[in-house]
């Protein structure tokens, strides 16, 4: 670890609150149950970091870089990430509440057996990223993309994915978690090649 962000953990290793953090570089963190309160990451770069069991709460993430960094167990509460990159970052059974995420790309993360209530995407990148076995809640979708998205056992009820990207999704052979879910017109070719069929143009 490095800069001020490694120097506060070493003052107090549980919790950080009203600090802004910009421009740092850290690496190697591994630290479980800390949690961050009113706490603000500018253009900051996490490099190999476990931060399990976390609690995030009214924290922004800007122009962040969390890429395979891990996540598990973690609690997110009224938190923004805009314009992070998390590419294979692992969030396995987090809790997220009142989030937005705005920008950001996501690819290959895993966040499978998440709870999502009340929280929105906007124009992000989840494509290839699991989301098996998970809970989302009032969760409001706009211009993201989907494609190759896993969501093996996740019910969709409720949500719309009309602005979104779906293409190659993967779901249960019964297809239930699509139940209840909005799309656009121009997404059923997609959806109707989950059943088998075959679509002439």
């Amino acid at each position: 670890m490095s800069g001020g962000l490694a120097r506060r953990l070493e003052q107090d290793e549980e919790r950080v609150a009203g600090e802004i953090f910009q421009g740092e570089t850290v690496t190697g963190l591994e630290l479980w149950g800390v949690e961050f309160a009113d706490v603000a990451f500018i253009k900051c770069r996490f490099v190999d970091c476990r931060l399990g069991g976390g609690f995030f709460d009214r924290v922004k993430l800007e122009g962040c870089d969390f890429s395979n960094c891990a996540f598990v167990d973690s609690s997110w509460r009224d938190c923004t990430l805009m314009d992070c990159k998390g590419l294979g970052a692992d969030f396995r059974s987090s809790h997220w509440r009142g989030c937005g995420l705005s920008g950001c790309l996501l690819r290959l993360a895993n966040f499978s057996q998440t709870l999502w209530d009340g929280c929105t995407w906007k124009n992000c990148d989840l494509s290839q990223s699991l989301w098996m076995e998970c809970r989302l809640n009032k969760l409001a979708a706009g211009g993201c993309e989907l494609a190759g998205v896993n969501f093996f056992r996740t019910p969709l009820k409720g949500l719309d994915f009309s602005t979104c990207g779906i293409d190659g999704i993967t779901l249960s052979e019964t297809l239930s978690e699509l139940r209840g879910l909005t799309v656009g017109a121009h997404q059923t070719v997609e959806l109707v090649k989950l059943l088998g069929v075959r679509v002439e143009s």
